[in-house]
């Protein structure tokens, strides 16, 4: 079985120094650094003699985290500066009015490059990061930084004590130590995903009451289809024409489903948060929190869907749809499933929430049509 406690062992380089790198960490940098470092070297397949600039490592810890941080809104902490320096250069901006696919790294990285001044987010990280390697004991009444006293180390000892790279006399730029390249060169699934599952162990501690982390800290390949999920409220309609709840036109069709409590906080597309609506509607309501007073009506429609499916669907289809409100909402059975009161006392319980969890994350409540 695959497990990401330890990186892969290694007879050339220290793997034991490898997997102590993230110990004591208190803010995101060190994990950003390292996965953007990989990202990097992968980039310039993993060629020894290229150096790597310090800028280009940032904007790619930034491109790293603009997922989690702008798109999911997930924590990074109160004083981590990735998240500040993303605020600071308005990348939430991407999400204004313009359509962002979720493999559209690029054009955040090019977004992120054109607007990041200089910072000093590559002040202690490139050079914290490797401690493990050295003995950073100082000299008695030395006021040497810890940065400085690596940097000489790393210079003095490349070639015993081998850390991933040493820096040039600008320190701007990292030069790569040959055996890491080729360690990282035929480990890099496996030394990119036990990375990847340090920073999720981070981030999990970050935001303990959110749901779905471990799917919000990158792009998914692709948003999954609703296509059950629309065939549900056609077969509604066929037989129980509804008012969308928002602006009280009625609803022709299913071809517009909009999660009541954004996807961008929940990550999935089960039935109970789900509703028919209009295009020009969700594109108003986006990611937004819709405003309290829509609570019953949506509370409403869900149970005249779910009547009118029972009596429109065979008892095998209609299970189906009926057992993800079942799980969601977490009732007993399908007869207090189909009982107002009682479904909406479930919807109080799980709904109201997760809506102020997703409030107290940085989305925008309140917002009505």
């Amino acid at each position: 079985m695959l497990s990401y406690t330890d990186p892969p062992a290694s007879d050339q380089v220290s793997a034991a120094t490898l997997a102590r790198i993230f110990n004591d960490t208190t803010n995101s940098y060190k994990f950003l650094f390292f996965l953007a470092m990989l990202g990097k070297l992968e980039e310039n397949r993993f060629d020894d003699s290229i150096r790597l600039e310090l800028r280009e490592i940032v904007i790619e810890m930034l491109v790293l985290a603009w997922y989690p941080h702008v798109y999911f809104r997930l924590s990074f902490g109160s004083q981590d500066k990735i998240a500040i320096e993303l605020d600071k250069i308005g990348s939430g901006e991407l999400l204004n009015g313009k359509k962002l696919v979720p493999s559209d790294h690029e054009r955040i990285r090019t977004f992120i490059a054109e607007r990041l001044s200089k910072n000093d987010l590559h002040r202690y990280v490139p050079f914290r990061l490797l401690a493990p390697f050295f003995n950073e004991q100082r000299e008695p009444n030395s006021k040497q930084s810890v940065e400085n006293l690596i940097a000489e180390q790393c210079d003095a000892y490349f070639d015993s004590k081998k850390p991933f790279y040493k820096f040039d006399a600008s320190r701007r730029y990292l030069s790569m130590h040959p055996l890491w390249c080729a360690y990282f060169e035929r480990n890099i699934a496996v030394v990119r995903g036990w990375a990847w599952w340090n920073f999720l162990q981070y981030m999990q501690r970050r935001n303990p009451n959110v749901p779905a982390v471990s799917l919000k800290l990158m792009p998914p390949l692709e948003r999954e289809s609703l296509s059950n999920e629309k065939r549900f409220w056609n077969a509604v309609l066929k037989v129980n024409p509804l008012a969308c709840i928002y602006s009280g036109d009625m609803i022709v069709d299913a071809s517009v489903i909009d999660h009541f409590v954004p996807w961008s906080f929940v990550v999935h597309n089960q039935l109970w948060n789900l509703i028919p609506t209009s295009a020009p509607v969700n594109s108003s309501k986006s990611d937004k929190l819709p405003s309290a007073v829509y609570f019953d009506s949506f509370v409403s429609a869900q149970h005249t869907a779910l009547l009118a499916s029972r009596q429109s669907m065979d008892n095998k289809d209609w299970s189906k749809f009926a057992d993800s409100f079942i799980e969601g909402l977490a009732l007993p059975n399908y007869d207090s499933l189909c009982n107002l009161n009682e479904l909406r006392h479930a919807y109080e319980l799980r709904l109201l929430p997760l809506m102020q969890l997703a409030e107290a994350n940085g989305f925008e409540p309140g917002w009505e049509f």
